[in-house]
């Protein structure tokens, strides 16, 4: 039977990762469900700096690099339709001293430069093969796939998304919200130039969100109501490019569809516990929920950066891996259900078409707007960005 210090069920962002910053400081990672074939969804992700700064030091940030489009500012337009309307307020991230908030790369471009890394580092054994279960052995985990092999591990990582195998497998118990909403999400092509600038405009079903991708070209992901998601999803490219130059004002001018089109159900689910015995959680196994404020994959590497911290420590020290994974757990818990709350709370107070709540919301973005301390902090916490720190270098 093979064995391995670390297996890692899944084989995306998070997963991929984790196994990158392990192999490399030296501990055997067997990944499971490793993509044989990348495809190109639509779907694309704002690294914050903290990110970027995490996956240079695994020596991919370079190639995410050229992949990537700057967010220098972010723009919310009230289009709830309130009686109490919010007003139009850009947060811009020189005034925190950052070149930019983060970085929007495509999903596929993200996995690509990942896969090509994690085939060149020893020590980081990639498959194919399925997750089906686990048991508990003496000192460590025995995995069973669905092809009927088995391999032993001295630890167990979920990093299998929101319909985690793993987490089922080990009985940790999880929070679940739906939402009415799903994620329309493509790449789009206009001729007006998006100035660097990420523009949500917020309507009552959801934001309709464009994120600069490059020259000429933006992310949209657009939150609506699952049943007009699916008539969208039934219409021609030609005449959903029409609806979202309509839908948006043409501020960007005449948009055209030029990536797959996806729709991603809304819902927020965030594990009880991210370890038990021998089994850690990372990434959407531990948390998903609604593209709102950038947090999703952010997080996700949060918990990776942590968890590769935590047990490279124990493996330097000559102690039990296992040790490591509570600690890793009080790292990230409180950060974890904190973050999840906000959007939650975010989310939920735009869609509710409630008086009070529109009054707050317009108020407290009119504080940001006006008051220039109280901007740069909330863009601070947003960001994950300390309070005095320095501009990027270029």
């Amino acid at each position: 039977m093979s064995r391995s210090d670390v297996t890692i069920v899944g084989g995306g962002a998070a997963g991929l990762s984790a196994g990158l910053g392990l192999a490399q400081a030296g501990l055997s990672v067997n990944l499971l469900g490793a993509p044989t074939a990348i495809r190109d969804d639509g779907r694309s992700a704002a690294l914050f700096q903290t990110s970027l700064d995490f996956l240079a030091g695994l020596g991919i940030g370079p190639a995410l690099q050229e992949k990537a489009a700057a967010l220098r500012a972010i723009r919310i337009v009230d289009l709830t339709g309130g009686l109490v309307r919010a007003p139009t307020t850009t947060f811009r991230a020189l005034e925190i001293g950052q070149e930019a908030f983060g970085w929007n790369i495509a999903n596929a471009d993200i996995l690509a430069v990942m896969m090509e890394a994690a085939r060149q580092t020893p020590g980081l054994t990639l498959s194919d093969a399925q997750f089906r279960s686990f048991q508990a052995s003496e000192d460590g985990v025995v995995i069973e796939m669905e092809d009927g092999s088995s391999h032993e591990s001295r630890l167990l990582v979920g990093a299998d998304g929101q319909n985690s195998k793993t987490r089922e497998a080990a009985g940790m118990a999880f929070r679940t919200k739906d939402y009415p909403q799903t994620a329309l999400t493509c790449r789009l092509r206009h001729p007006k130039d998006h100035e660097d600038i990420s523009t949500e405009f917020h309507t009552r079903e959801g934001p309709f969100t464009f994120v600069p991708s490059g020259d000429g070209v933006s992310a949209l992901v657009w939150i609506m109501r699952p049943d007009k998601a699916e008539n969208m999803l039934a219409l021609s490219r030609e005449r959903l490019a029409e609806i979202i130059t309509r839908r948006s004002s043409s501020f960007l001018g005449p948009v055209e569809i030029i990536s797959a089109i996806g729709a991603v159900p809304m819902r927020k689910r965030v594990a009880e516990r991210l370890v038990s015995g021998r089994v850690a959680l990372i990434g959407e196994a531990a948390h998903a929920f609604p593209p709102i404020g950038a947090q999703g994959l952010n997080l996700g590497l949060k918990d990776v950066e942590s968890l590769v911290r935590r047990l490279v420590a124990a493996h330097r020290e000559g102690d039990d891996l296992a040790a490591a994974l509570p600690l890793y757990a009080q790292d990230r818990k409180l950060d974890m259900d904190m973050r999840a709350t906000g959007v939650d709370l975010m989310n939920s107070a735009l869609i509710a078409d409630f008086l009070p709540l529109d009054i707050t919301r317009a108020l407290a973005l009119t504080a940001l707007k006006q008051v220039a301390p109280l901007r740069q902090l909330a863009m601070r916490i947003g960001s994950w960005t300390p309070p005095f720190s320095q501009k990027r270098s270029a």
